[in-house]
């Protein structure tokens, strides 16, 4: 799966850079390819201690553990626990997808993935004193309690809808 997608990127690439040459020759190609070096430069550092927490999740975290705290047992409390750790983590998703990777490889249920991720989406923290200084307190409160129970919702409905297939997700990621 990882070879498609890498295919399909680098057709992308080659797609966009085609047209940056017909609208503005080379130098349109180099300042796209600065541009993105730049951005990476500057990305690098959050990738860097995110794929570092990742790979520390993975060995700090036994098997046992994860299935008691995260797994497919976990019910109610893994879906709880993993919206907590959503919504607490700072950062996009170059930090918080390295992360649900490394909990799913360490034996976490899907449903707690779906519950981390939609968390972090839907009720993210650091978030919150932006949105109430740009939206105001009333929008901010009324957002957080229409979406309150989307993420342990997401979480028991995947869980539900697709919890069997978590062995064949895993798979595709080593």
């Amino acid at each position: 799966m990882r070879d498609y997608t890498i295919l399909i990127l680098g057709g992308i690439v080659l797609l966009l850079a085609g047209a940056a040459w017909r609208s503005g020759g080379w130098e349109l190609v180099l300042a796209g390819a600065v541009g993105g070096v730049k951005t990476l430069l500057l990305v690098a550092p959050l990738l860097l201690c995110a794929f570092l927490i990742a790979g520390l999740i993975q060995v700090l975290l036994t098997q046992d553990k994860v299935a008691y705290w995260l797994g497919e047992g976990s019910g109610w409390r893994g879906i709880f626990l993993a919206c907590i750790g959503g919504a607490l983590i700072p950062g996009g998703p170059y930090v918080y997808y390295p992360i649900a990777a490394a909990l799913l490889r360490a034996g976490a249920s899907l449903g707690v993935l779906v519950a981390f991720v939609s968390a972090k989406n839907v009720w993210p923290v650091v978030r919150l004193p932006l949105e109430f200084a740009l939206l105001g307190p009333r929008l901010t409160v009324a957002r957080l309690l229409t979406t309150f129970l989307i993420p342990p919702l997401l979480g028991f409905l995947a869980q539900a809808l697709a919890g069997r297939q978590v062995e064949a997700i895993r798979e595709n990621l080593k």
